[in-house]
């Protein structure tokens, strides 16, 4: 609760917390392994690339540009594997798959390469009208060219690997167990969840699964409880999804607490690459899982996303990286291997590392009179103009809470506001950072003078000291 009498009064820096520094589990500036991985894999999901209407071409509104990155960013990484965790495809047409399949080919070359391991996603399925059928409509050429027309032709001939629902493959020691989907139904049911955990299982004796060594899950979307559960003896389980589209600039993208949909060990959702930049931010603190991707806010926060995967013998390194303008999407997550209790990737384990977002010591709010149009009319308007909370130079800023007090103190005005960077890589953000936010003047409390404060927060929910201005109206 903020007042001039507390923001003059110096009250206000003291409500702050100082900035915790970097942990193990988020690595600090300039972080370097100390010895080179045993494996190095690169990961994409939700590319959703889709076929013109003439059933050869790229659709009209799309490029390659971020695929190609990717696996250019990948080859620089010098990756051993490359895993799509699926919607390669958006209308489930092969010629979608070819698209990568050509891409990859003009990075890595047609001969050897890194492994590939494609799992098929519930975009690849889509054969029906106004998708794969409608742009092959004759039922020989739809055959030829929907991939559920004979999903195992297909893949098998694309990817070159054998299909089957679940699969195992090894690259550098390291195993990986994939589910591909398989109807809707199924999926939202889970009923091929346990079956999935057996087939794991089964491979436990066989590939020394038991220890501290990592193993790693990889599914479209996600699995739930009795899947988790029945693992539950393999807490070095690393499991990879897709689907919601959600952004890794959000720690929050890494699930790992118990809850109804699992917990014992982590889930990562990888961000989605699509042409649209399409990858939704959970408000600051809030977790939880939506069926429906559009229910994500910060939509607008443009960003094409990929991650690279660093297996080293005592730790795993995950690399969150923005492909469309370059960087990264913040600091590197480490996962230390052995035995933990409690799983240094639980929620509150993670807010302990997470820092704290900073303002620089001689940050200042600009603050003006603008407009905003509402109902077809412009209405005048506060812009406050906040530059970039770059003062813990370990920690990103997520979001902004802003607190606007006039006369009466109870009648304050708040409001949270995304990061403008927070989707882009770190060196690319707009307008060299600096987060604009309008408020109409007819929502701010009453007042001659107006106390303005701006709050940074990560998006684990932890916050930064407050910088604050007066406005006379």
């Amino acid at each position: 609760m903020l007042n001039r009498r507390m923001f003059f009064g110096g009250g206000l820096a003291s409500l702050g917390f100082a900035a915790l520094p970097g942990g193990i589990f988020a690595a600090p500036a300039g972080f370097r392994p100390p010895k080179k991985p045993n494996l190095v894999f690169g990961v994409l999901s939700d590319t959703h690339l889709m076929v013109e209407w003439d059933g050869k071409s790229l659709y009209r509104t799309m490029t390659l540009d971020y695929i190609h990155n990717a696996f250019r960013l990948f080859k620089r990484r010098g990756i051993d594997a490359f895993v799509h965790l699926g919607d390669a495809s958006h209308r489930g047409c092969v010629r979608e798959w070819e698209f990568h399949k050509e891409v990859f080919e003009k990075v890595f070359g047609k001969a050897g390469g890194p492994e590939k391991i494609v799992v098929v996603g519930n975009h690849e399925l889509f054969g029906g009208a106004g998708h794969c059928r409608g742009v092959y409509r004759d039922q020989k050429a739809w055959e030829e060219n929907a991939i559920c027309a004979d999903v195992k032709r297909h893949y098998e001939r694309i990817w070159g690997a054998p299909y089957s629902e679940f699969f195992h493959r090894e690259v550098g020691g390291c195993h990986f167990f994939g589910r591909h989907w398989v109807s809707e139904e199924e999926e939202y049911k889970g009923s091929r969840e346990l079956p999935f955990a057996d087939y794991i299982r089964s491979h436990a004796e066989p590939c020394s699964l038991q220890g501290t060594r990592p193993f790693f899950i990889l599914s479209h979307r996600r699995h739930h409880f009795r899947f988790c559960s029945a693992l539950r003896g393999f807490p070095n389980a690393v499991a990879f999804m897709g689907h919601w589209h959600q952004s890794n600039a959000d720690w929050k993208s890494i699930y790992c607490d118990r809850d109804t949909f699992g917990g014992f060990f982590p889930h990562m959702e990888v961000g989605a690459c699509r042409f649209d930049g399409g990858n939704g931010l959970y408000p600051p603190g809030e977790i939880h899982l939506p069926e429906d991707p559009s229910s994500f806010k910060g939509g607008k926060l443009r960003s094409r996303q990929a991650m690279v995967v660093n297996v080293h013998d005592d730790m795993v390194v995950f690399e969150r990286h923005e492909v469309g303008e370059g960087g990264k999407l913040g600091p590197d997550w480490v996962l230390p291997l052995g035995q933990h209790k409690p799983h240094p990737f639980l929620t509150a384990e993670l807010k302990k590392v997470d820092g704290r977002p900073e303002f620089a010591p001689r940050a200042k709010l600009a603050v003006a009179l603008g407009s905003v149009e509402r109902d077809a009319k412009k209405e005048p308007a506060l812009r406050i103009s906040i530059p970039v909370a770059d003062g813990n130079p370990g920690v990103r800023p997520y979001a902004y809470n802003v607190v606007v007090v006039g006369d009466d103190p109870k009648a304050r005005f708040f409001k949270s506001e995304y990061f403008s960077g927070v989707n882009s890589g770190a060196g690319h953000e707009p307008d060299h950072g600096a987060t604009h936010v309008t408020i109409p003047i007819a929502e701010l409390p009453a007042g001659r003078k107006l106390t303005v404060a701006v709050r940074p927060v990560s998006s684990l929910g932890t916050t930064g000291r407050a910088i604050g201005t007066t406005w006379k109206t």
